[in-house]
């Protein structure tokens, strides 16, 4: 076997492996066993596809409604940013807040008195005692803020995977981006060991190719690939040549140093042998 050959069959297929194995052990292990925040808008839709955070109270459907009515503006709110600031009255029935129809009465002043045109408070009698009355209680409405769906959420790094897909319209997200962190965190070990690598290559290759969609796909289209910014075009680049290395490894093989070659080997020649002792 020339120097090249055996460079073809046993070098290059290592180091592609070991390329595989860098770019996806690392990620699923991150997806898998890092905690992430997600805030405002992802933390809503999170907790919409059905997750809930590890810092989350049980969650009530009248949160989740609140949430779902008021929409995304509520998280810029003064309620939401500062819960220890006093609540905002509640608009009453007439479309006015009830704070504003409701006036605080002067000592010796009657309510009625006190809205009552001038030319009736001069005929009033000021020697007449009246007792005050207290002003009615104004209706507040705060929402519990560490039970909204707006609050920050704390999961694992894989539901970023999650609003990625659900992004895409595609069914099913939560177990779609466990199915890949999996596939990330198994597959890039056992491709560096050589073990079931076509299979894990054909993976990973689709991973690459619905990754490439989703993300760098949209980015070409609106700003052309000659326009690309230089973090940008090495995203592409990076995403172009795994899914070539994954997609080598599922057409090629392992190559020569792997768990494959050394497993088939022995069964073949098992095979061999059984067939020469039976002739």
């Amino acid at each position: 076997m020339s120097p090249s050959q055996f460079a073809a069959t046993n070098i290059l297929p290592l180091l592609a492996r070991i390329v595989l194995c860098l770019a996806f052990l690392p990620q699923g292990w991150n997806n898998l066993m890092r905690d992430v925040e997600y805030t405002a808008h992802d933390a809503q839709r999170l907790r919409e596809l059905g997750v809930r955070g590890i810092t989350d109270p049980d969650p009530k459907k009248s949160d989740v409604a609140l949430g779902a009515v008021r929409g995304f503006e509520a998280f810029e709110s003064p309620e939401w940013q500062n819960p220890a600031a006093p609540p905002a009255p509640r608009p009453g029935a007439n479309g006015m807040d009830d704070s504003a129809s409701t006036a605080t009465p002067q000592p010796g002043v009657t309510p009625a008195a006190a809205t009552a045109p001038a030319s009736s408070a001069a005929q009033a009698t000021p020697n007449t005692p009246s007792k005050p009355i207290a002003p009615a209680p104004v209706i507040t409405e705060r929402p519990n803020a560490l039970a909204s769906p707006l609050a920050p959420l704390t999961q694992r790094g894989l539901y970023t995977l999650a609003l990625l897909v659900d992004r895409a319209r595609i069914p099913f997200p939560n177990e779609i981006a466990w199915a890949v962190a999996g596939i990330q965190l198994v597959g890039g070990a056992c491709v560096l060991l050589g073990l079931f690598s076509r299979v894990w290559g054909l993976l990973m290759s689709l991973i690459l190719a619905a990754l490439f969609v989703m993300t760098s796909l949209p980015i070409i289209k609106s700003q052309g690939a000659f326009a690309l910014g230089a973090e940008q075009q090495n995203l592409v680049l990076a995403q172009m040549g795994l899914f070539v290395l994954a997609l080598g490894a599922f057409l090629v093989g392992p190559g020569a140093m792997s768990l494959d070659r050394a497993i088939f080997r022995r069964s073949k020649r098992g095979d061999s042998k059984r067939k020469s002792t039976s002739a």
